[in-house]
């Protein structure tokens, strides 16, 4: 006679399967509900080790003119901005010519729209000038005045944001003493300028240990020379890659994490992205991924690392409404991918960039649930 129903072993197997389910679905609950007490420190954490948090982080950064020129009011002007925003990484941006005012530039706003200084005398006016420049103390003068914003910054943001200081790399530093003129120099003197290079390295390491001691978790490098356009493919080889590496070297395991920022001047400019990208100490990149070349996706799968991105700063950003400002980070981050992106500009917010854009950014990118697929 055949039995009418099932055995008992396969009533404990269907009995155990279904234990199962309910344990791995338990299991994604408990994460996502882990994830959402998440600090900002643990959500950029899980995200340079590729892993996905509760929300895309984002990160936002603007110069903040005339403010920008002593520490108490550029420490002011920062934790307002986030404090408006509440971004997950907090970029300490000081006024774009910091470096050059010790060694005897004088700098001024000008009414750029990146909000950046500019020189109205430089150093450097001839080649006899660069064998004058002598090392500097970080921690006096200009210098001393960005790690006593720091500082100050590191007092609000501590157990709050992560923070990461701003460290120009010695050819961005050179080209600002000599008012774009750098390449000529090294290709008519390269002997003084590998010694001035040198020089200046030093003085940038110095600057960003100093930073990291005055309480910055993390330096934001930025090279203003990796595009095509910018130097020959030799003159990276030589006067460029070997004083970036050198400070990155120097600086890995002082830095929690360190971000590398390639500028590039003009729309479709290619940058020179693999040899500085696979450099070892370097935990993400950060690109004009919206106007240069590589793209955001693209970049990320050359990387193998995080990127920060996504944002068309000078694009719909910054000159159309909100709607379009919205669909296009959108876009962008659902064209990238969830995992190991940071969402930011390519670079410095514009001083005109409306506030709406940019709080509807913000709550465009924190609705975007990673996990809706699972």
């Amino acid at each position: 006679m055949e039995s009418s129903g099932s055995s008992p072993g396969s009533d404990i197997r269907v009995f155990l399967f279904a234990l199962m389910l309910v344990h791995f679905e338990t299991l994604i609950i408990y994460r996502k509900h882990l994830l959402r007490t998440m600090s900002k420190f643990d959500l950029l954490n899980e995200t340079l080790l590729g892993n996905l948090g509760e929300t895309i982080p984002i990160s936002l950064w603007k110069h903040h003119p005339n403010r920008d020129r002593n520490p108490e009011d550029l420490a002011e002007a920062e934790i307002a901005f986030h404090k408006m925003y509440d971004h997950d990484v907090l970029k300490i941006s000081f006024h774009g010519r910091y470096p050059v005012v010790d060694w005897g530039c004088i700098v001024v706003y000008d009414g750029a729209l990146t909000g950046s200084t500019t020189c109205t005398n430089c150093v450097v006016e001839q080649a006899s000038d660069w064998e004058t420049l002598e090392p500097l103390d970080v921690n006096a003068g200009e210098f001393g005045k960005q790690t006593r914003a720091v500082e100050l910054i590191s007092e609000y943001s501590h157990g709050r944001v992560p923070t990461m200081a701003t460290i120009f790399d010695p050819p961005m530093v050179a080209a600002k003493l000599c008012s774009g003129t750098f390449t000529e120099y090294i290709d008519d003197y390269p002997d003084v300028m590998k010694s001035v290079l040198d020089m200046i390295t030093n003085v940038m390491i110095d600057f960003g240990r100093a930073a990291i001691e005055a309480g910055a978790d993390g330096l934001f490098l930025a090279s203003q020379h990796s595009t095509e356009l910018s130097v020959t493919d030799e003159q990276y080889k030589e006067f460029i890659y070997p004083y970036d590496q050198k400070l990155i070297s120097k600086l890995r395991g002082k830095a929690k994490y360190m971000i590398m920022h390639l500028h590039a001047r003009e729309t479709d400019e290619v940058i020179r992205f693999k040899e500085i990208v696979e450099t070892p100490g370097l935990d993400a990149v950060n690109w004009e991924d919206q106007s240069a070349s590589p793209t955001l996706k693209e970049g990320k799968r050359l990387a193998r690392k995080v990127v920060f991105g996504g944002i068309d700063h000078n694009g719909v950003f910054r000159t159309g409404d909100v709607d379009e400002a919205k669909k296009q980070v959108i876009d962008a981050i659902s064209d990238a991918g969830y995992d190991k992106l940071v969402v930011a500009p390519g670079c410095v917010i514009t001083v005109d960039t409306p506030e709406e854009n940019i709080r509807a950014v913000v709550d465009a990118v924190r609705s975007i649930n990673p996990f809706e697929d699972e």
